[in-house]
């Protein structure tokens, strides 16, 4: 089947599946024939085009149809996510670059969770298109600096105000904070806050790593572009070092305010869970650095 014939066949499906009523006509009485679903003509009048012009979209013979046009179809057709991919691939041969659904990536389903949480002896964690953490293990969990005498916990749910914004962040786990972490993860912020300008959560951060006088300054730079984890390897202290299987005596105290961590280099593994665009499912690698560098 070529993309001709599949975008026909999505769309003419798609017509089928939604009842005139539902668009608020009157339901027809009386006799003669009663076709099912929508027309090209009803179609065509909830898009305020001609019927030409959604005949040429079905028949896949118009010439690069706008994101706005294919959005437009997407939303009277009462697409879902993956309908509206389909819809971009067969008519533009590429998927949509941001989610239709403006709550996109803000959740998981629960068999998600229950994944994340069995993991044992790797750290990971699925975070949102704002980077709230949703679901982590207590390998994750373990890796963040830890008070002598307190229960290892996450010292903040948002990841990007605490790796920006932190202290702790800055001077004591992220490794050469500035340069390896804050350039990168700033140029990460300015691209998720471009794409979804009306998340709250982003609104919030970005005002605040804004405002911040260390962040702030990163954060206004525009001379590096997006760039995204999967694969990158930084520098930091993990303090999970039972779980690491490291001598205590290879360890090292960051502050005299924490517990000794070890020293070395946290690789990202990235996916997404497809269902839900935006957000993210961490795998972390972390591998210590030799004795005698961990100082």
């Amino acid at each position: 089947m070529n993309n001709k014939e599949a975008l026909q066949q999505l769309l003419q499906y798609k017509r089928s599946q939604i009842s005139p009523t539902d668009l608020g006509s009157p339901r027809r009485t009386g006799r003669g024939r009663r076709s099912h679903g929508l027309s090209q003509a009803r179609v065509a009048q909830e898009l305020f085009v001609s019927e030409r012009t959604y005949a040429l979209l079905e028949r896949g013979e118009m010439a690069q149809p706008s994101a706005d046009f294919l959005d437009n179809v997407a939303t009277v057709l009462r697409m879902e996510e993956p309908e509206r991919t389909a819809l971009y691939v067969y008519a533009l041969g590429y998927e949509p670059p941001f989610p239709m659904d403006p709550m996109a990536g803000t959740h998981v389903g629960p068999a998600w969770l229950t994944a994340v949480n069995r993991v044992k002896g790797q750290p990971c964690y699925i975070n949102d298109v704002a980077w709230n953490v949703l679901a982590c293990n207590d390998d994750f969990i373990r890796m963040f600096p830890q008070v002598p005498g307190t229960t290892p916990q996450l010292p903040e749910r948002n990841l990007m105000r605490w790796m920006l914004l932190c202290e702790t962040a800055r001077e004591c786990h992220l490794v050469d904070w500035e340069e390896n972490w804050a350039i990168k993860v700033t140029a990460q912020l300015r691209t998720a806050f471009a794409a979804h300008p009306h998340n709250k959560d982003l609104q919030q951060i970005d005002e605040e790593v804004n405002d911040d006088p260390v962040a702030g300054p990163i954060y206004r730079r525009h001379d590096v572009a997006y760039v995204h984890p999967d694969g990158d390897a930084r520098p930091m202290r993990h303090a999970g070092i039972a779980s690491l299987g490291v001598d205590r005596q290879d360890a090292s105290r960051c502050c005299p305010r924490h517990e000794p961590s070890v020293l070395g280099s946290v690789t990202m593994c990235t996916a997404q869970p497809l269902k839900s665009p935006g957000s993210r499912f961490f795998f972390l690698v972390f591998a210590p650095t030799s004795p005698g560098e961990n100082a």
